[in-house]
């Protein structure tokens, strides 16, 4: 374990810990964890379409324009939507477009008048522009960039997308932007596909000047789907260094891109974080985890971009921002990886500084939470090494990331932690006594299996996006495609309960490629339609509702995968309106039920009262009709998938002991934590108890006198699933 004494400026004051991964090559793993066995299984590597597609480029001529003077429709909302008709007061122009800075197409020459018999001056312009989108290229992530001096506020197809520079609220034609220098900034419009219309869709713009004698005035937009892009925030260690290759320069600026080379060739690295105490030569650590993670001997060497952060930078002022009154910066990436942890505080911490500590490294899990939500990404966070270890405070106590462990245990436990009793009481870390890990992976360190995961989940979204599963992209989505999917079969005392959806060292199970890859072509099913053995589903609950799922089994199943998940939503902030802070968890449950003779049988629930995901697992399903049902307190978003691999059910065989005169019973296929009864009859109508046991393995065995006194016996074996 290295320790490195560099803090986080600002926002976490406190050490960075990581493990350095093994230089293995990265595709040693893909074995491991089901890749190879799919490549096998389709017999050639999946095509993965990547391609980003421009709507409206900068500069473009063809843009309708209407001066401010006054309303540009009434209703006043009207002129947003592709049904208004324009007037006479529309003009056609080229963007950029106003006045002032030497760098606009169509001059706004009157906007600061007025001159004495020309017109009124104006503070705004109104921008319309139809562009065209297929339906079978509908993304699921738009990037939108837009310069702008000095605000604007965005519409599509009548949803208002970005306000940048002015206040909430309704604006009239007269109002008035806050005093902002032209920038080109990025915003993500996520679930785009909900958004996006097949054929004609509509861009409205209203931008805004500061008041009416302002010096400069410039819009311009580019609107296209988002590169694919993965993002590797490191630790730096004792030499400063944080990247996986050296830059070609010795002090490059910010945004530097660069070609990688060796294992990276043909991958372009860009630098997002710029400090006078960073080194920009080749890490050990950043060049280990991104072989498993992006490289050409990763499982996605078709990764082309990739943004590079210092953790301790990343965590402030370059992305984060905690501790500003800022919101996180926007992530055009698809995948985060964080081969790092953070705690803050030790038993030498006096409790009044344990209290702000745990208040920054809140801030910062909330702030994560928030862009995960709003950018429609996936974070994938390490554990620390060490089974003595408690889970750390950042990033793995996140809600809405990924968090990994190692398939071995050596990984922090023992839930997300509480601070009472260690801080003064008035204050404690978000949600304590949550499930951690969601998934493990085999490595030799945390740091490395992290990695591992966000290879597979870029797979899997490179798979969703070529096959137009815009949803899968969801990063609650997805995360239930990744823990749906994950095996249990390498773990004989893999266990959950109703209040515990999964395992409380081995999370979901270990990651595999191929089982998540089932349930993702099998494609979204809609609730109350008859599914079979694989799907998913992103659906949405409001608190009156439950929504049910019927599942056809058409054969007895080995093994059945049933992950429901949902994101914390993160209402109001300091940091976001300024108002105090407010959040949304809301307490789902995932139930199963068995349809016979009309009637419906629970078979098992899962109810956790302070996690966002649940989860249920089965060892053995038999054939037939089963129903799986949501239900929670308040409405939300969520992605239910599942899996039931076709197979054996619970056996039990039966070997005699004539010497010992006993039967012994030899019990497979169990189901870790569940109550098994195996039962005794000589005429198959009365049965009584022989043997009760909650189940502590997959494989269990038990011996019973033979009783000569009767010339035939039967015995059964039965399980109570809500045990």
């Amino acid at each position: 374990m290295f320790l490195y004494k560099n803090i986080i400026k600002v926002a976490i004051n406190c050490p960075l810990l990581f493990c350095f991964p093994s230089t293995v090559e990265a595709q040693t793993w893909g074995k491991d964890i089901g890749y190879s066995a799919l490549i096998e299984e389709l017999s050639e590597t999946p095509e993965i379409d990547f391609t980003s597609i421009i709507y409206i480029q900068t500069e473009e001529n063809d843009w309708h324009y209407r001066k401010g003077t006054s309303e540009a429709s009434e209703p006043t909302d009207l002129w947003r939507t592709a049904n208004f008709a324009e007037d006479n007061t529309w003009q056609l122009g080229q963007t950029p477009i106003g006045y002032g800075d030497n760098d606009d197409n169509t001059i706004l020459n009157d906007m600061r008048g007025p001159s004495a018999n020309g017109p009124e001056p104006y503070t705004s312009i109104y921008l319309r522009k139809i562009f065209q989108v297929n339906t079978s290229n509908i993304p699921s992530r738009l990037l939108l960039k837009v310069y702008v001096d000095d605000g604007a506020i965005i519409w599509i197809n009548g949803i208002e997308v970005a306000r940048l520079h002015i206040s909430e609220g309704t604006k009239t034609f007269n109002s008035t932007a806050q005093v902002h220098e032209a920038e080109w900034e990025s915003i993500i419009i996520g679930k785009a596909n909900q958004l996006l219309t097949e054929g004609e869709n509509i861009i409205a713009i209203q931008a805004f000047n500061q008041n009416v004698s302002s010096s400069d005035f410039s819009i311009d937009i580019n609107l296209s789907s988002c590169p694919f892009r993965v993002s590797l925030i490191e630790a730096t260690g004792s030499d400063k260094n944080f990247l996986p290759e050296p830059a070609p320069i010795e002090n490059p600026p910010l945004e530097y891109s660069f070609n990688g080379s060796g294992p990276f060739d043909g991958q372009s690295f860009r630098i997002k974080t710029i400090d006078e105490l960073l080194a920009y030569n080749s890490s050990g650590h950043a060049l280990a985890v991104a072989r498993r993670f992006f490289s050409n001997e990763s499982i996605v060497p078709w990764v082309s971009f990739i943004d590079i952060y210092s953790a301790n930078q990343w965590a402030s002022g370059d992305y984060l921002r905690t501790g500003s009154s800022l919101p996180p910066k926007t992530e055009e990436s698809f995948v985060q990886n964080h081969s790092w942890v953070s705690y803050g505080y030790n038993d030498e911490t006096s409790p009044s500084e344990v209290d702000n500590i745990i208040v920054i490294h809140n801030e910062a899990v909330r702030r994560l939470d928030y862009a995960i939500e709003r950018d429609q990404f996936i974070a994938c966070v390490g554990l620390n090494n060490g089974d003595n270890t408690t889970v750390p405070s950042i990033l793995a106590s996140s809600y809405n990331a990924i968090s990994v462990g190692n398939t071995n245990g050596s990984h922090s436990r023992g839930q997300t932690v509480s601070a009472i009793g260690i801080g003064t009481g008035s204050i404690d870390h978000d949600g304590p006594g949550r499930i951690k890990p969601d998934i493990v992976a085999n490595d030799n360190s945390t740091s490395s299996c992290t990695p591992q995961i966000s290879s597979a989940v870029t797979f899997l979204l490179g798979i969703a996006k070529t096959k137009n599963e815009k949803n899968a992209l969801l990063p609650e989505m997805m995360k239930a495609i990744i823990m749906a999917g994950a095996s249990k079969k390498e773990f004989d005392n893999w266990s959950r309960n109703k209040e515990m959806p999964i395992d409380p060292v081995l999370g979901a199970g270990k990651i595999n490629v191929q089982n998540s890859y089932h349930i993702l072509i099998a494609g979204e099913q809609e609730p109350g339609s008859v599914s079979k053995n694989y799907g998913w589903d992103f659906g949405f609950i409001d608190e009156s509702n439950e929504v049910s799922y019927t599942i056809k089994l058409e054969e007895d199943v080995s093994e059945a995968s049933f992950s429901l998940n949902w994101n914390r939503t993160i209402q109001s902030a300091e940091w976001l309106d300024g108002n105090p802070y407010s959040e949304s968890i809301p307490d789902m449950s995932l139930e199963i039920y068995r349809k016979e003779d009309n009637s419906l049988i629970l078979y098992d629930t899962s109810n956790s009262k302070v996690d966002n995901i649940e989860h249920l697992y089965f060892r053995g399903l038999r054939a037939g009709e089963y129903m799986v049902k949501i239900s929670s307190n308040t409405e939300t978003d969520y992605g239910l998938a599942w899996r039931a691999e076709t197979g054996k059910v619970s056996e039990t065989t039966i070997d005699a002991d004539l010497d010992n005169e006993e039967f012994i019973f030899n019990f497979s296929q169990l189901v870790p934590g569940k109550t098994f009864i195996l039962e005794k009859s000589t005429d198959l109508k009365k049965w009584t108890s022989v043997h009760t046991f909650k189940a502590k393995k997959i494989n269990e065995n038990f011996s019973d006198p033979i009783d000569k006194s009767e010339p035939l016996f039967f015995y059964r074996l039965n399980w109570n699933p809500m045990d």
